[in-house]
């Protein structure tokens, strides 16, 4: 029994030491906004690997905005003590999740002292994840470092599989450390339906419902005064080859009039975006990003719709050609390579599922 509990100390304070060491990484986008992400190694969604996860950090006369909140404690905890030497302030006024999938609401118990403000939707979602976080247990997850730890003992060249199992340790040491820590998911307790203005100190956040699609939950995060707009994965901005495409789930429902609604309600009172930041993106886009994902949604619903009533075949409008017109257009912002064009193909059969 003793040498359970010495186990369990010694792990517990191993994995915790090594979220402490490890490096973060912070891009600057305004003088009052960063993107900050853990190291890669540190970069794991409940189940897999995530190559990056970035939350928005806005310093305000009131004290920090944060956007996002990782997928554990253990690293939001990383990102907060970042957040914290960086703006050199310790407190928080809001923390947003853009939606309530593990990667952006894990860590919101890291804010026990700090309001955290959703979509009215996102309670759902967060409570999906915490029915599975809870539902491990240390015994589990520690049979889970044992089994990978042997694989990895017999492989003998070092790169991508080697790479996968160590992530894969490392996400199960990350889950294990905050089981005993009593980890528990913490829900919004500031929500609403369709739009929401936050106006801590000198900045004014506005927060609008994108409908469903990605999740149930999404959100548009905009800084008003920094012109920067936070997308959290409504779209494939720099995360994959796929740049600039929107996120709809096939096993969703996918509300693209709400989308098109609630992005040109968006781009007509907003002329000035200088930054547009996704949660999985490797850098900040421009304005005229969004101004493609408007057009380029009106443009499948309406090609579904017509497709439909005049019995053309879906395989029709899957081709990227059909569609020349408009990629051509936005060719600056958009390339048609075999992903997008793969994409394209998934995005109009989800859509074609959802229109009557």
């Amino acid at each position: 029994m003793k040498q359970i509990l010495l186990y369990t100390f010694i792990s517990f304070i191993a994995v915790h030491f090594s979220a402490s060491a490890q490096k973060t990484v912070i891009n600057k986008i305004t003088d009052d906004v960063i993107s900050v992400s853990p190291g890669k190694r540190q970069l794991h969604s409940l189940g897999w690997p995530n190559g990056i996860i970035n939350s928005v950090a806005v310093k305000t006369n009131d004290g920090i905005v944060l956007i996002d909140t990782q997928n554990s404690p253990a690293n939001a905890k990383l990102i907060k003590n970042t957040v914290i030497d960086y703006f050199s302030d310790s407190t928080f006024t809001y923390i947003i999740n853009t939606h309530g999938h593990s990667a952006h609401s894990g860590g919101n118990c890291i804010f026990d002292q700090n309001r955290i403000v959703a979509h009215t939707n996102s309670a759902d979602e967060i409570k999906n994840y915490d029915d599975l976080f809870l539902g491990q247990t240390v015994e589990y997850l520690r049979k889970k470092i044992y089994y990978n730890s042997n694989v990895l003992d017999t492989i003998t060249n070092e790169g991508s599989v080697s790479d996968s199992i160590n992530d894969a340790i490392d996400m199960y040491k990350f889950y294990e450390a905050d089981l005993i820590n009593n980890y528990r998911v913490r829900y919004p307790d500031l929500t609403f339906d369709e739009e929401m203005t936050l106006t801590p100190g000198n900045k004014t956040i506005e927060l609008s419902y994108m409908g469903k699609g990605h999740g149930n939950a999404d959100i548009l995060v905009y800084i008003k005064e920094d012109k920067t707009l936070c997308t959290g994965n409504l779209f494939h901005l720099g995360s994959y080859q796929a740049e600039e495409m929107p996120s709809f789930y096939f096993h969703r429902t996918n509300d693209i009039d709400h989308w098109i609604e609630t992005l040109s309600r968006f781009l007509e009172n907003h002329d000035n975006v200088d930054y547009v930041i996704s949660t999985h993106g490797k850098k900040p886009f421009k304005r005229e990003n969004i101004v493609f994902i408007n057009e380029y949604c009106k443009a499948v619903r309406n090609a579904v719709q017509q497709a439909k009533s005049e019995g053309t075949s879906i395989e029709t409008i899957q081709d990227t050609e059909y569609f020349d017109e408009l990629f051509n257009k936005y060719s600056n912002v958009v390339r048609t390579n075999s992903t997008v064009k793969e994409m394209h193909a998934r995005n109009i059969s989800i859509i074609w599922r959802n229109i009557e």
